[in-house]
């Protein structure tokens, strides 16, 4: 664990120092604007599934390296592309929500998986908090993880955590504002008896 989050603490070191010498010294901290707290809220009223947090580290530094290499045609308006996707899952080592119904009968150790989405929020179906928490939620709402089978009988639970980043992709007329967002669920399977 103490080298992935070596590794994501140099790769994010790296792009930080590659981005500033692109903007000439602008840098991309003052370009990226943290949202997650303002989505978890936003997400919490717009579901009943889970109440989620925005306090996971390794979920926000991810979110955070990706938001500040984003380009233009990685900008989808909803389910992040595999790319975007891929690298969270290896910054964060959690696995791929798969986006159906949720079967845990098999399952057999606590995990953590994630799924990434990219909203341009200069589109007014996605420019509000609101409105993407909304297609969030609508996203995910097919995992169903209070149901018997994603809970094998009460016997599994669910927790998530949210982390979000706004960033300005391009600049004068071509730019385009867009929102970053990684929702975490952790699959808690109690030991053996």
């Amino acid at each position: 664990m103490k080298l992935k989050r070596i590794l994501s603490l140099a790769l994010s070191g790296v792009l930080a120092v590659s981005m500033l010498t692109a903007c000439g010294g602008g840098g991309i901290g003052g370009a990226l604007s943290d949202r997650s707290s303002a989505i978890r809220s936003e997400l919490n009223g717009a579901q009943d599934m889970m109440n989620y947090k925005a306090n996971d580290r390794d979920l926000k530094d991810a979110l955070y390296t990706v938001a500040g290499t984003l380009t233009a045609n990685q900008v989808t308006g909803g389910v992040a592309t595999d790319a975007i996707s891929n690298t969270v899952e290896q910054l964060t080592g959690y696995g791929d929500i798969w986006l159906g119904e949720w079967d845990a009968s098999a399952a057999d150790e606590t995990a953590t998986y994630v799924k990434v989405f990219v909203y341009n929020t200069d589109d007014e179906a996605f420019d509000t908090n609101r409105e993407v928490a909304y297609n969030i939620a609508k996203t995910l709402e097919v995992l169903d993880l209070k149901s018997d089978l994603a809970t094998d009988a009460g016997k599994i639970s669910y927790s998530g955590n949210v982390g979000a980043y706004r960033t300005t992709v391009g600049s004068g007329d071509e730019a385009i504002h867009a929102l970053v967002v990684g929702v975490a669920i952790t699959q808690t399977v109690p030991a053996a008896e």
